[in-house]
């Protein structure tokens, strides 16, 4: 198989809601309501687990119609669930590999839960098989190739499967090492040695950084792989 194949359609980027603290998020909020978007991904993980119902109204108000993609954290329930895909037409749920121990509580949205990589960490394949598939994050992906990974080689046995790949996160990537703030307009350029198998249908940026800055990253990781892709 040629895993450098081309895409049939450019997959969409989307920015996201993230942060290393409440506050950040709060101030993502504030950008993506003065920019007028309306479609943006959300990364749970960081958002302190007392404040997620405050999160939730937040969201509530804010003027996102659309948000594909979260990531839950292995506190979140099945009724958090529920409230993204009633409100925000949520269509995907990853999680860690800590997270799929009693999976069955997500139970009957299994075939909405995504395994994400990290680098280092061996992928629960049995665990792979109640859910929907993967959503592979690209900088763990390539991090996990550099340096040798056996999660590397687990993925690589499903590249004939094009179907488990779902969708991806997107961070930056140098010298071997994940990186979740920007340090140069170069931290994607890696996207040049990635196969195409692993992109799924849509991109997550999972980026610190403020949302004007994400915007001018998803233009350099859109332009790397239409050039490269399609």
């Amino acid at each position: 198989m040629n895993i450098f194949f081309k895409l049939k359609k450019l997959p969409k980027v989307y920015v996201s809601l993230t942060g290393w603290n409440y506050s950040s998020f709060l101030n993502k909020l504030e950008e993506i309501k003065k920019l007028g978007i309306t479609e943006a991904c959300v990364f749970l993980t960081t958002v302190p687990i007392e404040k997620h119902k405050d999160f939730f109204n937040e969201l509530l108000n804010s003027n996102l119609k659309y948000i594909p993609l979260v990531h839950l954290c292995r506190e979140n329930t099945k009724e958090d669930i529920e409230f993204f895909k009633k409100n925000f037409k949520t269509k995907y749920f990853n999680i860690h590999n800590e997270a799929m121990e009693n999976i069955e509580r997500l139970s009957p949205y299994l075939n909405n839960i995504l395994l994400e990589n990290k680098p280092g960490q061996r992928i629960d394949e049995k665990g792979l098989q109640k859910i929907r598939g993967f959503c592979i994050d690209i900088s763990h992906y390539y991090v996990s190739c550099i340096e040798g990974y056996e999660e590397y080689n687990q993925i690589m046995k499903y590249k004939n499967n094009r179907k488990i790949f779902v969708c991806n996160h997107l961070s930056g990537a140098s010298r071997g090492e994940v990186g979740h703030n920007i340090q140069s307009d170069k931290d994607y350029d890696y996207l040049e040695d990635i196969p195409n198998f692993i992109i799924g249908e849509f991109i997550a940026i999972e980026l610190m950084d403020p949302i004007k800055d994400q915007l001018r990253m998803k233009k350099i990781a859109e332009d790397i792989i239409k050039k490269k892709f399609i």
